[in-house]
């Protein structure tokens, strides 16, 4: 079948395409709007798709509407897909939880699915079997995880729904000095359960950062979701777990879940917020066979791997567009800034991406898996920046000593670990990696935004 997926109208709209059980292309509208955080139809990244495609025999929309909704959604998916073919409405949390399944070949597993909100919810817990998602518990919105770290993320002075990784690596200055306060007046937490015990849909205002404030909430965020895992561990026996929503990609959190539960594995799709959507939705028609998380646009500056490596070594930073653009918020190496770790770089990297204000945020690691167990203490290897391990070299950690580690290997981003190779030979086996983007601007999409938009 050829399938194509959408999420659209709440934030960071995208969209798939599916055809015989390959992920042909997946995307971010932001990519190709240069909107950050768009989340208006995604009618670029469709026209893109359908470059690609042949005719469509299903249209997925990432979560169930109202009839006038449903109407008018069909009429702007129509005006841009001709043909005849169902167009379906699904459960948001589903498409989410399908989302993680897909990257994974397994049959069953417990799932677990936190955000704000989606289809009136806001957590799902569950199990994936005989190719079905079945729910064993859920939250209805405003009771909810997301919309509780959304709010503390306005209440420290920043953009809720986008700002919120700022809040993560804040966490690490503070002490948690209000997490009983919170634990008291604002978050009830137990085994299998939570209660938010204020309706936040208005916030609390905005304020400034507080390190303490920062430090209390991510800790209360990871008690809740410790007791909601051990809570599915529990009722299901199952080992593997499939998790999403957008504070999936929480990664001190994700750290916490895979060191103090009993699971063995856990699969987070790279794109675990709203965009990922798209994707699991398509997937709950068709479940395709997952080949890594570079779907997006296809373009490349065409640069030598030695004269790159080379170059790094000789503490420049380099910018890099390789093949296709990743699918999620975090550069994987295809639209990269690497440089070695140097104060003199990270100043650089200040400078061309805008963080001349929060100069305290840390930049991630990356690094051959072969070496990683010298350098790092890992308690969930990633290849996506999906969980931190744990370092003492100052310029990736803050206080709490965690690093959002990218492991790479020839299966994973060959081009980036052949770099790496080199630099090893030369003395720097950890590189900083983060996004291609200058302040205010998605990560470049093309070449073309690429001259448009960093000055290096």
């Amino acid at each position: 079948m050829n399938i194509i997926g959408i999420s659209a109208y709440h934030h960071d709209s995208a969209a798939a395409y599916l055809s015989k059980g390959y992920i042909k292309g997946a995307a971010h509208e932001e990519r190709f709007s240069r909107r950050k955080f768009d989340n208006r139809f995604p009618v670029n990244t469709i026209r893109w798709l359908r470059h690609q495609q042949e005719q469509v025999d299903a249209v997925v929309f990432y979560e169930k509407k109202g009839f006038k909704e449903r109407q008018d959604i069909k009429r702007d998916i129509k005006k841009l897909i001709p043909g005849k073919y169902p167009i379906n409405f699904v459960d948001h949390h589903e498409a989410h939880a399908m989302s993680s399944i897909l990257t994974t070949d397994w049959n069953k597993c417990a799932v677990m699915v936190v955000d704000t909100v989606g289809s009136n919810y806001s957590t799902s817990l569950g199990v994936y079997e005989n190719q079905e998602i079945k729910w064993l518990k859920r939250f209805e919105y405003p009771n909810s995880l997301g919309l509780f770290y959304s709010t503390a993320t306005k209440l420290l002075g920043f953009k809720p729904l986008s700002d919120e990784c700022k809040i993560m690596s804040a966490a690490a200055y503070g002490e948690p000095k209000w997490t009983d306060y919170i634990k008291e007046k604002i978050l009830k937490t137990e085994l299998g359960d939570y209660t938010l015990l204020q309706d936040f849909r208005r916030g609390l205002g905005t304020g400034i950062l507080d390190w303490d404030i920062a430090s209390s909430v991510q800790e209360v965020l990871q008690e809740c979701l410790l007791n909601l895992a051990r809570w599915l561990y529990k009722e299901t026996g199952y080992i593997r777990l499939a998790y999403a929503g957008g504070v999936a990609l929480n990664c001190i959190a994700n750290t916490y879940i895979a060191r103090y539960t009993n699971f063995e594995e856990i699969a987070i799709q790279p794109a675990a917020g709203d965009a990922g959507c798209a994707l699991g939705g398509a997937a709950l028609i068709d479940r395709p066979i997952w080949e890594g998380p570079f779907l997006g646009y296809e373009d490349s500056l065409n640069q030598n791997i030695e004269e790159i490596a080379y170059n790094i070594s000789n503490g420049e930073v380099i910018s890099i567009i390789q093949g296709r653009a990743e699918f999620g918020p975090r550069a994987l190496g295809n639209r990269s800034l690497l440089c070695a770790p140097t104060e003199s770089n990270i100043s650089k990297l200040n400078n061309i991406k805008g963080r001349i204000n929060d100069i305290w945020r840390p930049y991630a690691p990356v690094c051959l898996d072969s070496v990683a167990e010298d350098l790092f203490d890992i308690y969930h290897p990633s290849y996506e920046m999906l969980f931190v391990a744990y370092t003492e070299t100052s310029k990736f950690h803050t206080h709490d000593d965690t690093a959002r580690l990218q492991l790479v290997n020839s299966s994973h981003n060959a081009f980036l670990a052949k770099i790496l190779e080199i630099t090893t030979r030369q003395g720097f086996p950890i590189l900083i990696n983060t996004s291609l983007n200058a302040a205010g601007k998605p990560m470049v999409n093309s070449v073309d935004d690429f001259k448009n938009e960093i000055k290096i």
